[in-house]
Parts: C-alpha cells; structure tokens; sequence
C-alpha cells in the first residue's frame, strides 16, 4: 500500500513506495525552529518549540505539483535542504547528507500525510538548544541526546530504531529517491538566516 505526503494546499503530492515511517525523534535545534518560524512568517502553520520527525524511506513512486516545490537552505554552510510549497510553505520533506538518501524526513504537523504516525519518538535530539524560557516536556523513558559529541553521538548510533533507519537498504528504491527529486527543480534558495537563537 502506497501513501501520502501533501501539502496543506493540496498542491503538492509525493506518493511514497514504503507505507510507513521507520523512526520518529522530537528535535530541539534552533535549525529546525528557524525553518518553522520561517516557513509560517511567508504563510505556513504556526511553529512549535520541539516538533516531531518523522523519517520515511528514500523512495518516490511519483509526485505532483514539481512546479510548486521549492528547495530552500537556512544559511550558504547548511547541511539541509528543506522542500516548501511556495503556495501554502508547508514543509514536504528534509535532506541532510547524513541520511545517505537512505531516507528523508517530515515534520509532523507540516504538511499533511497518510503515513502511520502512531510510532513512538525514540529520542529527544539536540536539547542544548531547548529555548531556556520555555519548559521541557519529555515522554517518560525517552532517550534524551543533549548534543553530537562523540560519546553523544555513540549513544544516538546505538538506539535500535536509529540504526536500522539510517542502515543502507537491501534493496534499491523502486522509484526516485527524495535527492533526485531535488536536483529536478530550480536551484536551492539560501535564505541566510542568522545562526543565533
């Protein structure tokens, strides 16, 4: 059974060749606040301070609405690469170089979906940057990461979920991986946004 990512406005549509969702992490960097806050000042959904990931396999069975998808960058030394509709700024997915194009990931809440969500957060990643003005609400048991030392990064490696999502597939994607997608549309925006908090 294949499913879904659109946007909010329904202009955008990837169809996902693997149903569900192999692991799913809150996430308290600025990065992903400052794309949220960013996306929701050019008209998307308001931002929240700790957003859920949701990391899905790297492989497109088709898409809808390429001329609406827009690839954007925080900063010119960022890592990520995030895919907004430029009609509605929902966040259809994120590329980072660490995931291989093994998968990519959505954010909960940003963008609308068919995917399974109903899997538990393995991990709280990046609690460093948690804003000290607000307060800290963790599911109990969670794996908590504050940043990517070394030691930390071993401990992230060694959660099960973490592994077995970002290991290489045994098989090849059937479609287009989330990557290619990317380099079929216009080149990427940097919005050069400021590192600070």
């Amino acid at each position: 059974m294949k499913v879904e990512i659109t946007c909010k406005c329904s202009s955008c549509k990837l169809l996902l060749n693997y149903p569900n969702p192999s692991l799913s992490l809150l996430c308290a960097c600025e990065d992903c606040r400052k794309a949220l806050d960013w996306g929701f000042s050019q008209g998307g959904a308001p931002p929240i301070t700790l957003p859920e990931l949701f990391y899905v396999r790297s492989d497109i069975h088709s898409f809808e609405g390429l001329e609406f998808m827009k690839p954007f960058q925080l900063r010119s030394n960022a890592r990520s690469t995030r895919i907004y509709c430029i009609k509605c700024f929902s966040i259809l997915g994120v590329d980072h170089p660490g995931y291989k194009d093994n998968v990519f990931m959505f954010f909960k809440g940003f963008c609308n979906t068919t995917c399974d969500l109903s899997i538990t957060p393995s991990a709280a990643i990046y609690l460093k940057d948690f804003p000290r003005n607000s307060k800290l609400v963790l599911p109990e048991g969670i794996e908590k990461i504050w940043s990517f030392t070394s030691e930390e990064s071993i401990k992230f490696r060694s959660i099960p979920e973490v592994c077995k999502s970002f290991q290489d597939p045994i098989t090849p994607a059937k479609g287009i991986t989330f990557k290619e997608m990317i380099q079929n549309m216009p080149e990427t925006e940097v919005l050069n946004l400021s590192a600070q908090t």
